[in-house]
């Protein structure tokens, strides 16, 4: 099916309020859509059904899905890739934003130098108003940009529109096997210089690794760590160590381990139970599925790819909702910190541009 076909398809779904998503996998070129037959809504606590799968920051067990099963299945072709999507657009910036942020990032630095907290990541919204949306305007822009991201398209009347271009794994899994990654560290591409990775950075590269192989030890054995490496996303560079293995032999299932590892200290902070309560207590806002996890599950292969949900937007009426955040360590900066969300807002505002 041609993709214009595919995002025309989607916009009546949408218009008729039924289900559905489009994702393409990273470095893939083919959409996979599924449209729901119907509109019901369907959640599970577990992976086995074949389905896409949306969890949120606050993971309860429950995940929402889009059961293959019920579904109109359908793939296409992904738009050419814009030559456009470096281009040099900037998203405005509100003065008082800045600030709040600021104050909040001092505040986890305060936390941070008592010494219960490693590392916490914070993070902030950012709200844009859309002269007019157009859903296929949205996807042709999601899809011809990222090649090397997850991207996807979701409705569901429950969440109403959430999209995304987002380089992390949260777990991979086949016949056993797994694949996850530490993913910390950003840097803004200068092609004028050399990415130099500062002490600071590659500290908080180490816990985030530390703390995956930790929660993974008593689940999973031949446990392997690659060597860390900078990791390209969109005009961001970032620090990623990839870790894989096998599952146990005691039958460890997916799900055991997705809520093993999410929220990951790249989300959430170190150690966890501290940093998620500085969140609830601090951020000021619902993250909801924003830093949760997505993606296709319970394949005939006996394979599961989920994405931890970051360089994502939601979309309700005419507001867009842009989400961004940052690991603050006891060496962090607060204006480099707003700088870094600031430059992470770029990668959804450029797909947002021909709806400006």
């Amino acid at each position: 099916m041609p993709h214009q076909k595919l995002f025309q398809k989607a916009k009546e779904h949408f218009e008729s309020k039924i289900p559905f998503v489009l994702f393409a996998t990273p470095g893939e070129k083919t959409i996979t859509a599924a449209f729901q037959k119907e509109n019901i809504n369907y959640s599970s606590t577990d992976f086995s059904e074949e389905s896409f799968a949306m969890a949120p920051f606050h993971f309860d067990g429950n995940v929402l899905q889009i059961p293959f099963e019920h579904c109109d299945v359908q793939t296409a072709i992904a738009p050419a890739i814009d030559a456009q999507a470096q281009s040099n657009f900037d998203l405005e910036e509100d003065p008082a934003d800045k600030e709040k942020h600021e104050n909040l990032v001092s505040k986890a630095i305060d936390v941070i130098a008592k010494g219960s907290i490693h590392k916490v990541v914070v993070s902030r919204q950012k709200k844009v108003t859309l002269t007019k949306f157009d859903l296929e305007k949205l996807c042709k822009s999601l899809f011809s940009k990222y090649p090397d991201a997850f991207r996807y398209v979701w409705y569901h009347p429950e969440t109403n529109i959430w999209c995304g271009a987002t380089p992390e794994i949260l777990l991979e899994t086949k016949n056993r096997q797994f694949k996850t990654m530490a993913l910390a560290g950003t840097q803004r591409i200068d092609e004028k210089m050399m990415i130099q990775w500062s002490a600071k950075e590659k500290q908080e590269q180490q816990w985030v690794t530390d703390a995956i192989i930790a929660s993974l030890e008593s689940k999973t054995t031949v446990l392997k760590v690659a060597r860390t490496e900078t990791h390209i996303a969109g005009n961001l560079a970032h620090l990623k160590t990839e870790i894989s293995g096998a599952l146990n032999k005691s039958r460890t299932t997916t799900e055991e381990i997705a809520n093993a590892l999410h929220p990951t200290p790249a989300v959430c902070g170190t150690p966890r139970t501290a940093a998620l309560r500085f969140i609830k207590a601090n951020e000021g806002y619902d993250r909801s599925f924003y830093t949760g996890f997505l993606g296709p599950v319970g394949s005939k292969e006996n394979q599961t790819r989920l994405f931890v949900n970051l360089r994502c937007l939601s979309i309700n009426d005419s507001i867009a909702t842009l989400y961004a955040g940052g690991g603050i360590t006891f060496d962090s900066d607060p204006e480099s910190e707003w700088q870094e969300t600031h430059d992470k807002l770029q990668t959804m505002a450029k797909v947002l541009e021909p709806l400006l």
